[in-house]
């Protein structure tokens, strides 16, 4: 019996501590899943120990972040890309804005004239990030900075400038983008996004 108990108090910190976590999350998606299993947790947790107002709670708690979820994966986003400069005072403030995060994945980077090209993301009319990168021939653009706000960090900003909106870097004579990374969440986004592996790079065939 007493080890039962243990049990089922020890579920109960489990399911505790993942709802927690899930407030500490920037982006909305990873927060309502994680908070969706802590909500289902603490609703199995309740039945057990014939709590059932927390049960209900927490099942009604899992719905809304299944609804939710749902309705993210479903909607169709609006996407645009606005080219910019290296003295774009928008573009200086927003990277000014996120320089402690963008150090994080990007700590050598600095936004300055050899960046040939800027290009800031809009989703639903939100700036949501920004790419920057030079060229280092006619065919072959280096990505300086690619960065996407927590919030929107769903793949579907990723997915839209490589792939969506691959026509702008052809008519730019792109044939190839290249990056490097040591951060493992960067190199998880580049691979997810079509980038593969060439020796110490990873390159995009446009």
């Amino acid at each position: 019996m007493m080890n039962n108990l243990n049990m089922l108090e020890l579920f109960g910190y489990v399911a505790s501590v993942v709802t927690a976590v899930s407030l500490t999350m920037s982006s909305i998606i990873r927060l309502r899943w994680v908070n969706m299993a802590g909500s289902a947790m603490f609703c199995i947790y309740g039945f057990l120990i014939g709590a059932l107002p927390v049960a209900l709670l927490n099942l009604f708690i899992a719905f809304v972040n299944v609804y939710y979820l749902t309705k993210i994966y479903r909607e169709k986003d609006h996407f645009s890309i606005i080219p910019s400069s290296a003295d774009d005072h928008y573009l200086k403030e927003f990277i000014n804005l996120n320089e402690k995060e963008i150090k994080k994945y990007n700590p050598g980077f600095s936004l300055g004239a050899d960046n040939s090209l800027a290009l800031m993301i809009h989703r639903n009319l939100a700036l949501a990030g920004v790419f920057v990168a030079q060229k280092t021939d006619s065919k072959t653009l280096e990505v300086a900075l690619d960065y996407v706000l927590p919030a929107y960090r769903d793949l579907k900003s990723g997915q839209f400038l490589f792939h969506e909106n691959v026509a702008y870097f052809k008519q730019q004579g792109i044939e190839r983008i290249v990056t490097k990374s040591n951060n493992k969440d960067h190199l998880n986004y580049l691979k997810k996004v079509g980038f593969t592996a060439e020796g110490d790079h990873f390159v995009f065939n446009v």
